[in-house]
């Protein structure tokens, strides 16, 4: 016996991209439905590293939380991610259905010498080419 899913139930959404670094994080997701990938978002949060800020805040400072989407494409969520600087980032998860899209794009950035990240997106380069990788672990 097999069980429906109710009409009104909500879609899930799938983490196509996370990033990290230093107190900066970067998650886009998308709803995988049966026309495709659908309404991608991305959320990013900044902690300002404590480090960076002494002791003048006191306390810890709050987190600043940003939101961009939906998109309904691939290029569409292309350019809310460039909202944030995702590519100079740790990668720390890419979905394995976009793992080659995602390594064509910032291998891109890297060789774009009129891009003022491209440098710093060449020293992660090998970081992304590991998390693209067919053989990354799930």
């Amino acid at each position: 016996m097999t069980q429906d899913t109710p009409s009104n139930a909500r879609p899930v959404s799938e983490t196509i991209i996370r990033t990290l670094d230093n107190g900066w994080s970067t998650l886009l997701s998308a709803v995988h439905g049966p026309s495709g990938w659908t309404a991608f978002t991305v959320v990013s949060e900044d902690h300002p590293p404590l480090e960076m800020i002494g002791d003048a805040a006191g306390e810890a400072p709050e987190t600043m939380v940003k939101f961009a989407g939906p998109a309904e494409t691939w290029a569409g969520a292309l350019e809310l991610l460039d909202r944030f600087l995702w590519h100079v980032l740790t990668p720390v998860y890419v979905h394995p259905e976009f793992r080659q899209a995602v390594l064509a794009v910032v291998r891109e950035r890297a060789a774009d010498k009129n891009d003022p990240c491209a440098e710093i997106v060449e020293y992660w380069l090998p970081n992304w080419e590991l998390k693209c990788s067919p053989s990354e672990n799930v």
